[in-house]
């Protein structure tokens, strides 16, 4: 059982099997497959500059 047509809609782990009591599939199933962490070189994006209008009420702000 791999997809959510199974799901009968009563979420019941039973943790000792570790499966769904409702519909029978295991809690990787259900949860699906974890996506990856991003790699650690990749460096977040700058915060985009303040409008103008904005800046000059609240200030640039720092680093």
């Amino acid at each position: 059982m791999t997809n959510d047509d199974e799901c009968v809609g009563v979420c019941m782990i039973d943790y000792d099997e570790g499966i769904c009591i409702g519909c029978g599939r295991t809690v990787d199933e259900i949860n699906g497959v974890p996506i990856p962490p991003p790699p650690a070189d990749l460096k977040p994006a700058a915060p985009a500059p303040l409008p103008a209008n904005v800046a000059a009420q609240v200030g640039e702000g720092s680093d």
